[in-house]
């Protein structure tokens, strides 16, 4: 949460990612499987903001930090994923830049998939 970030330029979201819901459902065998509903796709700009690489036991970065910039969209929330040159971040916080609804800062972890699909 910042409260003086300078607003981003249309020339700076240079990387195309994929936005996605995961979609929690029952298997015939009585296990869970995630299903990845698409949302759509924009042009974002990355930076990386902290850590180190590594993986804690439940699959997820364990200290690096990624910021995605991207234009406004009110259907993202915390727990969609932002997929980027074939790897899937989890926002873990969103920032509407300004207040404004032009641009909106994701906070996000990578994570490792297992078992998920795309709708």
């Amino acid at each position: 949460m910042s409260i003086h970030r300078k607003q981003p330029s249309l020339a700076s979201l240079r990387n195309r990612v994929s936005l996605w819901r995961q979609i929690e459902t029952d298997n015939a065998s009585g296990g869970t499987e995630f299903t990845l509903a698409a949302l759509g796709q924009s042009w974002a700009r990355l930076d990386v903001k902290s850590g180190q690489d590594g993986y804690t036991g439940a699959g997820t970065s364990n200290a690096t930090q990624f910021e995605f910039t991207l234009r406004y969209d009110a259907m993202l929330k915390v727990g969609d994923l932002i997929e980027w040159q074939g790897a899937h971040y989890q926002i873990d916080h969103l920032e509407n830049l300004g207040q404004r609804n032009a641009y909106l800062v994701c906070g996000a972890k990578h994570i490792e998939w297992e078992g998920a699909h795309h709708g």
